[in-house]
């Protein structure tokens, strides 16, 4: 009888242990991989409690499409940064003011 009880018990703390384990892990991923959004799709707005199933579920499509557009946007931006300090460099190399 007691080595029925230990078992459960252990059956029980590693049962335990798995949903620990899983609220760490759904902690850390959040949504999509990221941190956990304090509002969601970062918006705050005071219309956004009146959106419908429909209209949420639109907004999250959109708000990954604007977001990886961002981020396209951003690394363009910065490739033409770094193309026009080359080209300042090289034309102040050609003036003859290093």
């Amino acid at each position: 009888m007691a080595l029925h009880d230990l078992l459960q018990r252990q059956q029980r703390a590693e049962e335990a242990a798995k949903d620990r384990e899983a609220e760490r892990l759904a902690a850390m991923i959040g949504d999509n991989g990221g941190p956990p959004l304090v509002e969601p799709f970062g918006i705050d707005a005071p219309w956004f409690q009146f959106a419908n199933a429909e209209e949420v579920e639109r907004l999250a499509k959109l708000h990954v499409r604007i977001e990886r557009r961002k981020l396209i946007l951003s690394e363009d931006v910065n490739e033409r940064k770094k193309i026009m300090k080359c080209c300042i460099r090289r034309m102040r190399r050609a003036s003859g003011k290093n």
